[in-house]
């Protein structure tokens, strides 16, 4: 019996937060997922072009 593929839910409560990925030179935008706990993507930079996008 075949099982059928998980369909993944938009979370309801996203968070965002920027990083250093190396000490004070490379910063990122990663978004949160706070009901699972789970990360949910991750912005190369922390401009608001990708942030729109």
């Amino acid at each position: 019996m075949r099982s059928l593929p998980t369909q993944a839910r938009a979370p309801r409560v996203l968070g965002v937060d920027e990083f250093a990925s190396r000490r004070g030179r490379a910063y990122r935008t990663l978004f949160l997922g706070f009901e699972a706990g789970q990360e949910v993507d991750v912005l190369p930079d922390r401009t608001p072009e990708p942030f729109a996008a």
